[in-house]
């Protein structure tokens, strides 16, 4: 096998690729990356058995072959070779990949190309197309509020929702949730599943945000869903259990309403939570008037950050305290160039939401400070 590629197609396939490499392989074969070479094509897969990923990038191929690699070590290398160009060849050897490139040169031990699993096609009863700049918007503004503790996986995972011609993502750790929704072109049967999370980061990474014209399939089952598009075949375990009925946690009112400007008041925001990070919840308070909101975080070892943001204010005054993280992740993905902000009392959740889009709601509940 000898093969010459851009060094940054490759770089970006094995970040994506890599994320279906086994952390704790059962055997070495699945922590490694399969490569085949081919005409004008490189093939890399990885399966970890819950994940598995399929992604092609354009290669001079002067011999076609396969292989196996170290999936880390390989992305390492790869990464770090000092030329726009790399030739990879393992024609001197059985069983090590000469890696070359800019005057440096890695000799990677490589693995039998038939004792890797190929990623399969699961059987699926049901499948819909969304346009891929849509799905890479409603994972990017919600798999953030996935909660990291596997104890209750399904909210380790993003839920698809189907009604029709709509379709709604949703995450949630149980203290915070967002929820996103596109139109689809055509409208399908309703269903519901729920998708791990690192899943959907890989498929977000992979999606051009400028390629408005493709398409992605999805195939889905009561147990697997398959991702297709471009040059990239990813399937997924779904993650079992039922996703709680969220619209109970969407207030239906509420007392106090707030238009903020979004950076101002993300600069704001970002700027106190230095000093919430040595509180113990990380907590930033809220004090909400006809002036606009005062937001300050006191540490007794420290001292206290005080930010004033002007905004928008109708209703009653109020002082809310939340941990900072849920607010910062929020700002850093709303895209309006204003944020509604609706709440109630000191207990309740606040809705955080974009002027003219009925599409985006996040939800934080704040803390009893």
């Amino acid at each position: 096998m000898k093969f010459s590629c851009y060094k940054n197609d490759l770089t970006e396939a094995l970040q994506f690729v890599i994320k279906a490499v086994a952390v704790k392989p059962m055997t070495p074969i699945l922590a490694g990356i399969y490569l085949k070479a081919e005409g004008s094509m490189l093939e890399l897969q990885a399966n970890n058995f819950s994940t598995g990923i399929i992604t092609r990038i354009p290669v001079n191929t002067e011999v076609s072959g396969e292989t196996v690699v170290s999936g880390k070590r390989f992305q390492e290398f790869v990464r770090n070779m000092p030329d726009d160009t790399i030739t990879f060849s393992d024609e001197d050897s059985n069983n090590t990949l000469s890696i070359e490139s800019g005057g440096a040169n890695v000799q990677l031990l490589t693995m039998a190309a038939g004792d890797f699993p190929k990623v399969k096609t699961p059987e699926t009863d049901s499948s819909f197309k969304i346009r891929t700049t849509a799905l890479r918007n409603l994972i990017r503004r919600t798999v953030f509020a996935v909660s990291k503790d596997d104890t209750r996986p399904v909210f380790t995972g993003c839920c698809f929702e189907i009604k029709g011609d709509k379709i709604s993502l949703v995450a949630t750790n149980t203290h915070r949730l967002a929820l996103a929704s596109e139109q689809l072109a055509n409208a399908y049967n309703d269903c519901n599943f729920v998708v791990p999370a690192e899943t959907l980061r890989g498929i977000m990474l992979r999606i051009d945000p400028k390629d408005v014209e493709n398409y992605v399939t999805i195939n889905y089952s009561t147990r697997y869903l398959t991702f297709t598009f471009d040059n990239v075949f990813v399937n997924s375990r779904l993650i079992e259990g039922t996703f709680p009925p969220y619209d109970r946690v969407i207030p239906a009112s509420s007392t106090t309403q707030v238009k903020v400007d979004t950076l101002e008041f993300k600069n704001a925001v970002e700027f106190v939570s230095l000093m919430s990070k040595e509180t113990e919840y990380n907590t930033v308070k809220f004090v909400i008037n006809n002036d606009g909101i005062e937001i300050s975080s006191n540490s007794p070892e420290i001292g206290d950050a005080i930010r004033n943001v002007e905004a928008q204010v109708a209703g009653e005054e109020l002082e809310i305290s939340f941990n900072v993280n849920y607010i910062v992740d929020v700002m850093r993905i709303i895209d309006a160039k204003q944020v509604n902000i609706e709440l109630n009392d000191r207990y309740s959740p606040a809705a955080f939401t974009e002027p003219d889009n009925d599409n985006y709601i996040y939800i934080a509940t704040p803390v009893r400070a």
